[in-house]
Order: structure tokens, then C-alpha cells, then sequence
């Protein structure tokens, strides 16, 4: 009897539908996508292909209607459709009456559904102004570039490690492995870095990055680093830790400053790091860094939400809010609005909510600005094929 029970049990949990956290809303939008649909192609394909080797067996929920979750699949399809055909309605057509024919079909083939935010979060957003439309909370991430060697020197000196195999060396501490030498020569080194431990600690923020190799025979390659796994231990961004001692501010605690104040200040830099003993392993690859489902991400089109919310990859999103544009003769970030399309294959530790959003920018300087300057409300929309 409790065997049959225990089958019962397993049966109905596999089939039982997922459930999202949505509304769906009864009115027509535009979507001006600010990239104007480049690498939106790039993040389908991927999806597609994570696609075929993952089950889309069962059922998924939004607002009140439970729909096959091929469904999914089929939205990506016809999303990529739609917008080929807009592209290519642009080489003989003025940008405003694509734009127009796009989305009239957008909105006549897919339903739209924006996220109901958690109890809690309404309220935070209630205090800060809540806007109805805004109802999603926005950040950004990006891949840091590196440079290192294959092989340590004087100038490559400090270690990217993978995630060793023997239980009892995978949780040491960030002050164990980086001043201490706790994997020093175990071989986990799978390149060594010229760059800071800083950098290293901004790496392991984004989870990700890329790294260019320079070999001893003068010859160069391009590889990426891509998370795999993390110690046991608590991660706390080492801002909080900086302006709880006084060494920094609050109004000036930027990346940048937190740079300058470790470098004018080496004495204190272990410490520092000391109030951040969560240690992130990676692995050498040949793509981008992945997200969820080993799919790649896609530089401005890939976004991470709360796994235990949303547990199927694939979801398309409709994203407005603002973005870091430049830096001012005065030093001032400039924002500018902006609307896309993202792909959501991604999560991470600080995403948790229905409406929590952590887009992906990719590389570069532009990138990395808009990563630590995006703090921002905003509108999000699912849509699924009719």
C-alpha cells in the first residue's frame, strides 16, 4: 500500500502543471526593441537547442489559462518569425511602418502577461512611489575580461580554480585560497591571471567572464569562464564591509572606488576580502559563459529571474526600464530609457521574487558600467502564442 501510495505520489507531482506567477493583460503594446532584434536570433537558437534535449512534457500556467509547455518552443518560433520579417521589412520600408505592421502582429498573436510582485515586494514599491506598470525590479550583470597564461609566472600569478573533486578541499574560505595557498599546486589551476584579486572578486560577482591567453610562444586564444560551483559560504558583496568600517561611504562606495581604495591601502586588502569567505570555481569553455540548462548567454539578450519562480527556461520577456548610456564631464552616469526583448536562461543567488530581473550586457566597458549602475523599476511582459 504505501508503495502504491509513493507511485501515486511521484505521478501526480510529475504531471502536476507549473504554475507563473502572472496576470494577463488586456490591452495592446508597442514594442520597440532598442537593438532593433540584433542577437535576438543568436539567444533563440540556443534556447531552441537547449530545447531539444530537455522535456516540454506537461503543462505550464499563466494567469488563469494552462497551456502545453511546447508552447514555449512555438512562442520562440514565432517570435523569430515575426521578427525576421520586420528586419526585412526595414530594407524597403521606413523603420515606423515596420514597427507598426510588427507589432499589430505581435499583439494580435500573442497574449501578454506581466508578473504579480510578491506581497512584500508591493509594499518596498508602495514606499518608494509604486507605479502600477513598474512593477519589476531591474539589475544588470556582464562577463569581466581577463588576461593569463597556462602557466604561472612572475606576471601571471594568481589562480582561477575549478572546483576540486575532494569534498574536503572544496570550502576554504576567499583568504584561505587567495593569501593562504589552501589548492596552491593540487592542480585545480586552470589559468593564472595578471589581474587583481579584485578582479578576481568582481568575476566571481558575475559568475562568469572571459579570459585572453597569452602563450609563452607568443601565440594568443580566446576562452571563457563558466561557473561551476561555489563553496559553502556566505557571499556578502564587500561594499557593505568597506562602508561598515568607515573606508568608504555610502554615497561613494562604487566599483571604481573600492578599486582605489584596495589599491592605496594593500595592508588592508585581506581583511577586506576576509568579510567575503564565499569562493566561486570555474570551468574553461569554448562559448560564452552558460546560464541555466548549460545554455549560453547572449549579450543583451539573455536575463536571470528567480528559478524557484520560474522554472522553465525559454520565457520570453518584454523589458522597460533604464540603463547606464555614458559617464558625463562631471562624472555623472547618464541614463536613458530603453525597452527590449530578453530570453529568460539565467538565475542567481540575489534574483529571488516574481518580479526581479538581472539582465545580461556581455562585454566591455559599456557593459560593465551599465552592470554596477542599474537599480532601477520597471515594466515587464511575458508573452506566450495565442
Amino acid at each position: 500500500m504505501k508503495i502504491w501510495l509513493l507511485a501515486l505520489t511521484i505521478c501526480v507531482s510529475a504531471t502536476a502543471a507549473e504554475t507563473t506567477p502572472t496576470v494577463r493583460l488586456q490591452q495592446s503594446l508597442s514594442f520597440a526593441d532598442d537593438m532593433n532584434f540584433s542577437n535576438l536570433d543568436l539567444a533563440i537558437k540556443r534556447q531552441l537547442a537547449s530545447y531539444e534535449i530537455q522535456s516540454l512534457a506537461g503543462e505550464i500556467k499563466f494567469g488563469t489559462k494552462l497551456y502545453p509547455k511546447k508552447v514555449l518552443k512555438d512562442s520562440l518560433i514565432l517570435l523569430r518569425e515575426l521578427s525576421a520579417a520586420s528586419k526585412k521589412c526595414q530594407e524597403t520600408q521606413p523603420a515606423n511602418v515596420c514597427l507598426d505592421q510588427f507589432n499589430l502582429e505581435v499583439n494580435e498573436k500573442f497574449a501578454i502577461y506581466t508578473p504579480v510582485p510578491s506581497k512584500t515586494a508591493q509594499q518596498q514599491q508602495r514606499q518608494q512611489g509604486f507605479d502600477a506598470a513598474q512593477t519589476t525590479k531591474y539589475t544588470s550583470y556582464y562577463s569581466p575580461d581577463l588576461t593569463g597564461s597556462r602557466v604561472p609566472t612572475e606576471r601571471f600569478k594568481h589562480a582561477v580554480y575549478r572546483k576540486p573533486t575532494q569534498p574536503e578541499l572544496q570550502n576554504f574560505s576567499r583568504v584561505e585560497i587567495d593569501y593562504k595557498g589552501a589548492l596552491a599546486g593540487k592542480g585545480y589551476e586552470i589559468f593564472w591571471v595578471e589581474d587583481s584579486f579584485f578582479d578576481l572578486y568582481l568575476l566571481h560577482v558575475q559568475g562568469g567572464g572571459r579570459i585572453n591567453i597569452e602563450n609563452a610562444d607568443g601565440t594568443k586564444e580566446l576562452k571563457y569562464l563558466s561557473y561551476d560551483g561555489k563553496n559553502t559560504q556566505s557571499f556578502k558583496m564587500i561594499y557593505h564591509y568597506l562602508v561598515q568600517k568607515g573606508y568608504l561611504k555610502p554615497e561613494n562606495a562604487s566599483v571604481p572606488n573600492q578599486r582605489k581604495f584596495l589599491q592605496e591601502n594593500p595592508d588592508k586588502e585581506e581583511e577586506v576580502f576576509g568579510s567575503c569567505p564565499s569562493y566561486v570555481y570555474f570551468k574553461e569553455s569554448v562559448e560564452e559563459p552558460v546560464g541555466l540548462d548549460n545554455i549560453p548567454l547572449t549579450e543583451g539578450r539573455s536575463l536571470a529571474m528567480d528559478s524557484k519562480v520560474y522554472k522553465t527556461t525559454g520565457l520570453i520577456n518584454f523589458v522597460k526600464t533604464k540603463k547606464a548610456s555614458h559617464v558625463d564631464e562631471n562624472g555623472v552616469v547618464v541614463k536613458v530609457p530603453f525597452s527590449r526583448f530578453f530570453i529568460g536562461q539565467d538565475t542567481g543567488g540575489a534574483i529571488k521574487g516574481n518580479a526581479r530581473c538581472d539582465l545580461y550586457f556581455g562585454y566591455g566597458p559599456l557593459a560593465e558600467l551599465t552592470a554596477y549602475n542599474m537599480n532601477e523599476m520597471g515594466e515587464q511582459y511575458f508573452l506566450v502564442k495565442k
